[in-house]
Parts: C-alpha cells; structure tokens; sequence
C-alpha cells in the first residue's frame, strides 16, 4: 500500500471513519446462524466490530490490522464486552505469526484497497490458512483493470485457489457497485 493510501486510514481513525458501521452485516448473520462455531480470521478488522460479533457466538477469533489506533479501539471494545478475541496489528498481505487452520476467513472492505502485489501476496496465502471445509467472504467495491476494487483479475486468480460458491452484486449505500464473494477451499488443487 502506498504511502498516501496509508496516510488516509490511519488518519481516518481519528474520528469515526464512514465505514466503521459498527454494525455487522446479515451476510455474516446468516453464516453464524448456519455454521457452528470454529476458528474466525478477520482481516482489516478495524476496530473489532465482526471479530467481535464472531467470539460472542463462541468463535476463537483473531483480527487483522495494520492501523495501530483501530487495534487499539478494537482490543477495548472487546474487553467491554466481555469477550476474547487475539487482535494483531499487521499486514493483512503478509500475515506474519498467523497460523490456521481457520474456518471462516472474513473480509469486509480490506482486500479492495490493496495493491494488485499485496492483492497477489493476500490470495496466495489463503489456501494455506483455510481449512479443509473453511469459508472465505469477501466483501468489497467493484473495480477495473488497474483500478481500486475487486477485478475480474482479482476473481480469476481466486478461483485458481479457491472454489467460487456465491457471487451477490449490488450498490453500497453511496451507489458504489460492490459484491459479496463466498469461496471454499478447493479439495483438488
């Protein structure tokens, strides 16, 4: 990520940034209700909403980020809530000290903003941490060739790691076209 990029999210967590809903999402709702609790990676956590969400229905959650401010908020909203979740502050392209397997792997609006090698870097590292009946969402914005966002590219080189089970186009609240991914773990490679 480049030095601009970074300079807006770690300034953006010195107020309440537009994205930090603290709500979680009815795509995740659905998946807890559906799935019985396991081990959660959520990267680009933010501060802790959906990592949260996971442990209070009994899931071992470890959350991902790279803005010390958000990890930070993340740790004390968990704490006041009374649940435990391993909170980290790192490269959701590097995951450096993260070991699976893990059987739910969120992300919701981190992967869109990545770099198309931290992109690269981010895809060939889900495989390995994924169990063999794991999920990975992924929620993000639409993009084109070069651009932010999730590419066609982006999904190509997915698919060549993981199996696509679900694909829901639709708009954000500001009209921006976005999709949520549902993937499995691939028993052939």
């Amino acid at each position: 990520m480049n030095f601009q990029r970074k300079l807006f999210y770690y300034l953006s967590y010195l107020r309440k940034p537009p994205w930090d809903t603290g709500v979680s999402p009815p795509e995740l709702l659905a998946f807890i209700e559906s799935h019985p609790p396991g081990r959660a990676l959520d990267l680009g956590c933010g501060t802790g909403t959906n990592a949260i969400t996971l442990a209070k229905c009994g899931w071992q959650t470890v959350g991902v980020d790279f803005v010390g401010r958000a990890i930070r908020a993340a740790r004390r909203k968990a704490r006041l809530e009374g649940v435990q979740v391993d909170f980290r502050q790192g490269d959701v392209a590097r995951l450096e000290g993260i070991v699976g397997p893990f059987d739910l792997i969120l992300d919701i609006g981190c992967f869109h903003s990545l770099t198309p090698a931290g992109k690269r870097n981010y895809i060939e590292n889900l495989p390995g941490l994924l169990a063999p009946d794991g999920v990975y969402m992924l929620y993000g914005f639409l993009g084109n060739e070069g651009g932010h966002g999730i590419t066609p590219e982006d999904v190509a080189l997915l698919e060549k790691h993981l199996r696509l089970v679900v694909r829901q186009e639709g708009v954000d609240r500001r009209q921006q076209a976005s999709a949520w991914f549902t993937f499995q773990r691939k028993t052939n490679p």
